[in-house]
């Protein structure tokens, strides 16, 4: 996150998940045992869990940014339903495309410094779509109803109770997985409530 490529900021995870009954079979081969009937088992039971992890030789990483929070959530109608109106996206990604090429470049400097191979999925190599799994936004906090929906206390502008206790408050991407953040801001609204 310290902008250093680039002078982009970003974060980048490891999104494995390690095979838990496949290494510790392996360990228990590895070690040995008195019992030959035991180790001959340890070692087939380690080769079948290791034979059936379909992603064994793939690696996830997780790309997390700032980017210019400069999209607009809007309830909208689609051409091919004109009928009804869904949550829709006005995003222009051209404040953010530096970012997230930064963090495809980075994606690419580790998948070949550990011998990969690294995929950037067509949708967005081709159509620019991301997914979001913490969307933030669109409620945001403030401290008068010019400037946000709730204030400090989660309480919506003008609607006494109303409380708004989620990602939705946070105006910007905060960098990081929000999760921390949006459940300490929950048990702060929590606390508050009178």
């Amino acid at each position: 996150m310290d902008g250093a490529i680039d002078h982009r900021q970003f974060f980048v995870e490891d999104g494995g998940f390690p095979n838990l009954l496949g290494n510790y079979l392996e360990e228990k081969f590895k070690s040995g045992t008195s019992n030959r009937k035991l180790e001959v088992l340890f070692n087939a039971l380690s080769q079948i869990a290791r034979a059936r992890d379909p992603l064994q030789n793939v690696m996830p990483w997780f790309g997390q940014a700032i980017d210019a929070a400069d999209g607009r959530l809007y309830l909208g109608r689609r051409w091919w339903a004109r009928w009804k109106q869904d949550l829709q996206l006005d995003w222009d990604i051209t404040q953010s495309e530096q970012t997230i090429n930064a963090l495809i470049g980075m994606h690419e400097r580790l998948s070949a410094a550990t011998g990969g191979n690294a995929w950037v999925p067509p949708t967005y190599a081709v159509l620019k779509n991301l997914v979001t799994p913490h969307p933030l936004g669109g409620c945001n906090l403030g401290t008068t109803s010019d400037n946000g929906v709730v204030d400090h206390r989660g309480e919506v502008f003008g609607y006494r109770h109303l409380y708004v206790a989620d990602g939705a408050i946070i105006p910007e991407a905060v960098g990081l997985n929000p999760t921390k953040t949006i459940a300490a801001l929950s048990e702060r609204i929590a606390a508050l409530m009178t």
